[in-house]
């Protein structure tokens, strides 16, 4: 039954070989979620439609009276008054700029000076005008201007009377621009129109001077500079307005349960339909199918530019998962996620249907959101994890309902990416339980600034919403340790976790190894030593190298006599087979290695490295020996069927083990002596092109013969030979 089962989960990896595919079914499944149901009201009733039925209520609940509500929103936003500002130094600042403008005058060259005087004044050329200007001195021009215009320096100046009578109140609040915090209320009569200030300059002109011809030209000169000095401030009305709002108590009415909402033969009025949508948590849905196709549009687009980055920046260091089945993995995370999603939105709108009082909010904070996160960090990597995180974040934002929308992508992101880095640094199953920790407490920090940042009066609802905070990340944690061995178990991958099981000597597979095949027991570790140490020098994942060098030879299991680390009665079952019936069976311990593997769901590290770790070499001894026999073999059929090594781990477990099994043949080295042994090996299989597919380099071949010389060492101590200036320095330590 567990192989059937086995079987079942390989061929469904496998035959999703195709990611295009696996991508399409994950849109198809969130399409049905982000997709509305039937949005039909109760009996399809509208306002004037006469009741089939007599209705009763269900259950007991508020509805807010939502027209009420408005009504009683605008009233009070209309009666608010508006914000203007006020710049104190306007005329100042015109007046400085005639200034200015009249020093430019060259009477010399008056078309020259035209330009750069109206370009100062900020106005259209007109060189009637101007030439009008030329015949009076500018002092004279200056002097009416400045009198004419510092008549209106006491006058609060608007555009248009209509920004004062467009609402309600009889004031408005004055803000100096230099100073905002320095405000005061004037009644809106106090205040002057453009045209109006224009009387009082021209009056003003009138006064101080009879030479018509001079006036009349001063006007014309000074009558578009005059401008208001008081500017309708929009977005600081807007947000006073949006602050005023949120003050405004709602206007609810109640339903008793069992209370007839309509009679049959009723005529259907405007309380009763908001009744009955309320009776069936049905909202208006205009448009709503439009609204539901933009949000999945918006999440395809999102998905596809964040994976396709994630691809073209090679990020992933975890090369030894198929992106097909990366692909597989994240499609299965997403979808349970987003079930999450829609099933708490579901219980949120359930429960403040039938206790309106409940705060909303809180059953949304209380959302496990990391658990994909951290399912994607634990699986996969961090870098994918991280722009998991954003989908995430984003997806919340178009599943879930709730007035708090604008703040859950931040609350979604940050706890997201706290948990990840809490889980990277301790991949465990306890690490799991701190990953949701962590969580919960950034949850707690982002919520309390939400209050701070909203000036929300702190009360039970922060008490609500900090609590399901908290046990947002311990539910995340927990529905991780529950689902993440599934995961493991169904797309046969190893995690750090896993691995970290597998590692225990105490495994049934490896006790069975150490009791059927004690010397490759023995083997085995030595190279798992020889290769964590390497692996640490190079950036691989010494993990990984470690726990598959325990299994790289899992295969020996099936016939351990005929291999020589094994036969310790000196019989070699060799000696009477044929040389190519040898190679055979030697090859076979990594055919019957990865079958083992699958059985045991071992997780595609640990079968790659068991497929990777002789990479296409030569089985040398039985090709000489078949050469010697007069024979002419192919060197095809004494090879490994590979593949080469393809991740650095892979690469790194290939040549400690063919250093571990050389090293048995030396007798008394000295550390020079290991250190020439060593890289000779390891050139051998460089140049017999073995790792020409992994990522190693020369730099890291170099400190891969450095770490293994130094395990030798200690492995080799008591037989090691030092050179006569070695001993010595030993001699003085």
């Amino acid at each position: 039954m567990k192989k059937r089962l086995n079987d079942f989960f390989d061929n469904l990896i496998n035959s999703a070989n195709n990611r295009y595919i696996i991508v399409a079914i994950l849109f198809v499944i969130v399409g049905f979620m982000f997709f509305p149901k039937s949005s039909a009201t109760f009996y399809n009733l509208s306002v004037g439609d006469v009741a089939p039925k007599t209705i009763r209520s269900t259950v007991s609940m508020l509805v807010e009276d939502k027209e009420a509500t408005k009504r009683k929103i605008d009233e009070a936003v209309r009666s608010l008054p508006p914000v203007f500002d006020y710049d104190s130094s306007a005329i100042r600042n015109t007046v400085n700029s005639i200034q200015k403008a009249l020093n430019i005058i060259d009477k010399t060259k008056p078309e020259k000076s035209m330009n750069d005087f109206f370009k100062t004044l900020g106005i259209k050329p007109n060189k009637s005008l101007y030439l009008r200007i030329l015949r009076y001195k500018q002092d004279v021009i200056f002097s009416y201007a400045k009198i004419a215009l510092e008549s209106l320096k006491d006058y609060y100046i608007v555009s248009s009377t209509r920004q004062l009578y467009k609402f309600a109140s009889t004031s408005i609040i004055v803000r100096d621009i230099k100073n905002p915090k320095n405000e005061k209320t004037l009644d809106k009569n106090d205040a002057i129109d453009v045209p109006r200030a224009k009387i009082i300059a021209y009056n003003k002109l009138k006064s101080v001077t009879e030479d018509i011809t001079l006036r009349n030209t001063i006007w014309d000169f000074i009558s578009d500079l005059i401008l208001p000095n008081l500017t309708f401030n929009s977005l600081e009305t807007k947000k006073r307005q949006e602050e005023e709002a949120k003050k405004i108590n709602h206007v609810f009415f109640k339903i008793s349960k069992g209370e007839i909402i309509v009679r049959s033969g009723d005529i259907i009025t405007s309380t009763d339909y908001l009744q009955l949508n309320a009776l069936n948590s049905i909202k208006q849905k205009e448009n709503v199918y439009e609204r539901s196709l933009a949000k999945l549009l918006i999440f395809i687009i999102v998905t596809l530019l964040l994976y396709k980055a994630y691809l073209v920046t090679k990020t992933r260091k975890n090369k030894m998962l198929r992106e097909n089945v990366i692909a597989l993995i994240l499609s299965s995370l997403v979808v349970f996620q987003l079930a999450i999603f829609k099933l708490f939105s579901y219980i949120s709108n359930l429960v403040t249907y039938s206790s309106p009082d409940f705060p909303k909010t809180a059953l949304i904070f209380g959302i496990p959101f990391v658990f994909a996160p951290i399912m994607t960090a634990i699986l996969i990597d961090f870098e994918l994890a991280f722009l998991m995180s954003i989908l995430m974040s984003l997806s919340a934002w178009l599943i879930v309902d709730s007035s708090i929308n604008s703040y859950l992508i931040i609350y979604i992101f940050i706890s997201s990416v706290v948990s990840t880095v809490g889980i990277l640094q301790e991949k465990t199953r306890a690490g799991i339980i701190k990953s949701g920790v962590y969580a919960s407490l950034s949850n707690i920090i982002i919520i309390t600034v939400f209050y701070i940042f909203n000036g929300t009066e702190l009360g039970k609802p922060m008490v609500f919403d900090l609590s399901f905070g908290v046990l947002s990340g311990i539910l995340s944690s927990i529905i991780v340790s529950g689902v993440l061995p599934v995961f493991e178990y169904v797309f046969n991958v190893t995690t750090d976790i896993k691995l970290l099981e597998l590692g225990n000597l105490n495994n049934p597979l490896l006790k069975e190894l150490a009791i059927k095949a004690p010397g490759t027991y023995h083997h085995s570790i030595v190279v798992s030593s020889l290769a964590e140490a390497a692996a640490s020098q190079v950036g691989a994942n010494s993990l990984i190298a470690k726990v598959g060098s325990y299994y790289h030879d899992i295969g020996k299991i099936r016939k351990p006599m005929y291999f020589v680390e094994n036969q310790t009665d000196g019989i070699n079952p060799h000696d009477n087979l044929k040389p190519s019936i040898s190679a055979l069976i030697i090859k076979n311990h990594v055919k019957y290695g990865l079958e083992i593997a699958k059985k045991h769901r071992l997780g595609s590290f640990i079968m790659d490295i068991i497929t990777q770790h002789h990479g296409t070499s030569l089985i040398k001894y039985f090709y000489v020996k078949a050469k010697d026999s007069g024979q002419n073999p192919k060197e095809e059929g004494f090879r490994y069927p590979g593949p080469k090594p393809q991740t650095k781990e892979s690469g790194i477990v290939m040549i400690a083990d063919e250093v571990e099994a050389a090293s048995k043949t030396l007798s008394n080295p000295t550390v020079a002596h290991l250190t020439e042994f060593v890289r000779d090996i390891t050139n051998k299989i460089f140049l017999d092109g073995q790792l020409d597919e992994c990522e190693l380099t020369l730099k890291d071949l170099n400190l891969i013969v450095d770490s293994f010389v130094k395990v030798l060492v200690g492995i080799f101590h008591h037989r090691i030979e030092y050179p006569e200036e070695e001993k010595i320095a030993n001699d003085n330590n």
